[in-house]
């Protein structure tokens, strides 16, 4: 698995760095239309579209909620997603340790809301990766800063918390995940985010301003991760799919970006950087 993980890295991540900096911002929106779309497949799949039919309306439902994001002024934007993510977060944490009674999981279960849930998430993945590629001359380095800052943050949480791990980070949603896994995340994250501010990744912030929002975004990552969980363990699902050898599906892999790229630009715009 492990040598399956580290090759399929190494054939995308040069692709998705060498894209990220050197393509344009037109061409970057449909690659990311594409990924969302195939992360979308996944889901969809996941929650019960499956026909033809249902899969036409899920993919309608999805394109019909990007468009309404990307007409929201982006004042809206950055209040909704920290809104979003935050709601998300208090879910997460207070089902952490406890069993998901039975309404809440008919909830989930439920077609229409669960469809709900996925698009709008996605869409505004996709929206603030678009904007953030755009906003300045630094936007594509910091877009994939984001981006590596999640993959790092991964590394770091998947090796100490097999090394380490003991205390369970949320056992009734992720059982793998630990708490020392998380300090792995922030460890190697944090060595990272300083590397970028040395090389002026950060623009016109400053440092502190800089760390806080990387540590909330990567943070937020383990969120997103942790809220694809949920939905996997509500409908019994190992994997969103086998698209991508050693790593799942697309969705396993953009779950932490789903969460992390939309607070990182949200942040930026706040803090006056993009």
């Amino acid at each position: 698995m492990l040598k399956q993980r580290l090759i399929t890295a190494t054939v995308l991540i040069p692709l998705v760095v060498l894209s990220i900096l050197y393509l344009s911002t037109t061409i970057i929106q449909w690659l990311f239309a594409l990924v969302a779309g195939l992360a979308a497949w996944e889901w969809f799949s996941i929650i019960g579209f499956t026909s033809r039919v249902k899969r036409l309306f899920a993919f309608v439902t999805l394109i019909f909620t990007t468009v309404i994001v990307t007409l929201l002024p982006v004042e809206i934007l950055i209040i909704l997603v920290p809104l979003i993510w935050g709601l998300i977060l208090l879910f997460i944490q207070h089902f952490a340790h406890t069993n998901l009674p039975k309404q809440v999981q008919s909830l989930f279960k439920q077609e229409n809301v669960a469809l709900i849930m996925a698009t709008v998430v996605l869409a505004l993945f996709w929206h603030s990766a678009v904007l953030l590629h755009a906003s300045s001359e630094l936007g594509p380095q910091q877009l994939l800063y984001a981006m590596v800052l999640v993959w790092l943050a991964d590394t770091g949480g998947y090796f100490a918390g097999k090394r380490w791990g003991k205390r369970k980070l949320a056992k009734a949603i992720s059982p793998n995940k630990t708490w020392e896994g998380v300090a792995g995340a922030v460890v190697l994250g944090s060595v990272w985010g300083l590397t970028a501010f040395y090389f002026d990744l950060a623009g016109s912030l400053g440092f502190i301003a800089w760390i806080v929002l990387s540590a909330a975004t990567l943070l937020i990552s383990i969120v997103g991760d942790l809220f694809e969980s949920l939905f996997k363990r509500c409908y019994q699902v190992k994997d969103s799919g086998n698209l991508l050898p050693g790593h799942g599906g697309m969705l396993d892999r953009i779950d932490s970006l789903i969460a992390a790229i939309p607070v990182f630009y949200a942040g930026l715009y706040f803090l006056g950087a993009s």
